[in-house]
């Protein structure tokens, strides 16, 4: 007779939240092959309030509603994988989840507006997995923690098959566009980029267009973000990049653009801030940026030496396959999941 499997239930804050995509949803199989029955018990209010003030009220009533719902439902399970809060900001209905139960944190969010709501969470959790060492070192003081990278899909995220010498240069961007404010401090050195190559263009995928004050719209090319394309768009990159403000919410960023960029053998250009700097210093994937200047040249070495860009494409392709890909991840949070029963 076989022995039944242990129930395993993720509290997500939606599927399309990018977080419950790349911290749960791409684990799913790979779970129950590891031993689990797995469900989801998923947010359909959402956990971050309407941009609408005057929906508010009505939102939050219902979504407390909801997850005092979501976890009583939880409780029937054995294991309980709690995706950030269940609303953002707050801590609600958390304390009432049965041992045990782990919170997985890939965001700085103690650094929010009411970011004692997840060390609240953290102190009544079993376990909280994050994202990289800084958010590590902050919930450590209240809990026992495990530190997993956000892992890429290397099956999905690969890159292109086209090699052509005189294929569009371009230099790429994807994210949120609660990340322009990253972009635009280095809008002088982009500038300075276009004007010294005529034919270079600058990409930007998000969910809304950027606005920037000096560079020509004709030499920016938008397209808004889909999960049918988000492969394929950085194929036709050729160098990513990543800047960030070197304060605390960017050091407890998990670069998963920088990630997803390598995965798709792409050179890298980066603000040298948190988890960013870990990575480069795993082997020649790219270069660190600080200044103005710093963007400008690195950014026109990878341009003009190709061969250069090229090896540093495929070493960071091996750095996703040797300690990023899912197929190194999902083995380990599998593991840290079983320990907890």
């Amino acid at each position: 007779m076989s022995q039944k499997k242990p129930s395993l239930v993720g509290i997500t804050q939606g599927k399309n939240q990018p977080s419950t995509r790349f911290r749960w949803s791409q684990y799913v199989d790979d779970l129950r092959q590891g031993g689990f029955d797995v469900s989801e018990l998923e947010s359909h209010f959402g956990a971050y309030a309407p941009e609408k003030r005057i929906q508010r009220p009505t939102w939050l009533a219902a979504s407390i509603a909801e997850n005092a719902v979501r976890a009583m439902r939880a409780n029937q399970y054995n294991l309980r994988f709690l995706q950030r809060n269940l609303t953002a900001t707050l801590s609600t209905w958390e304390p009432l989840l049965k041992h045990p139960f782990v919170f997985d944190v890939d965001d700085a969010i103690f650094l929010g507006e009411r970011g004692a709501s997840a060390d609240r969470i953290a102190k009544v959790a079993s376990l909280v997995i994050c994202g990289n060492n800084f958010l590590a070192n902050h919930f450590s003081n209240f809990a026992e923690v495990a530190v997993l990278p956000t892992a890429v899909d290397s099956v999905r995220f690969v890159p292109g098959n086209d090699k052509v010498s005189n294929r569009q240069q371009i230099i790429g961007w994807s994210g949120s566009s609660s990340g322009f404010k990253y972009l635009y401090t280095i809008e002088y050195a982009i500038k300075e980029l276009l004007s010294r190559y005529p034919a270079l263009l600058f990409k930007v995928i998000s969910d809304q267009e950027p606005v920037f004050r000096s560079i020509s719209r004709e030499r920016v090319v938008f397209e808004k973000w889909t999960e049918s394309r988000e492969v394929e768009v950085l194929q036709e990159f050729t160098i990513g990049i990543m800047p960030l403000e070197d304060d605390l919410w960017a050091r407890g960023k998990c670069s998963f653009k920088m990630l997803t960029y390598m995965s798709t053998g792409l050179p890298v250009v980066v603000s040298p801030v948190g988890m960013n700097l870990e990575i480069l210093d795993q082997g020649p994937c790219g270069f660190a940026a600080k200044t103005s200047d710093d963007w400008v040249d690195a950014i026109s070495l990878l341009l003009s030496n190709t061969t250069l860009a090229c090896q540093m494409g495929m070493s960071g392709r091996q750095i996703i396959e040797a300690c990023y890909s899912r197929n190194v991840i999902a083995p380990k949070l599998t593991q840290l999941l079983m320990e907890q029963l």
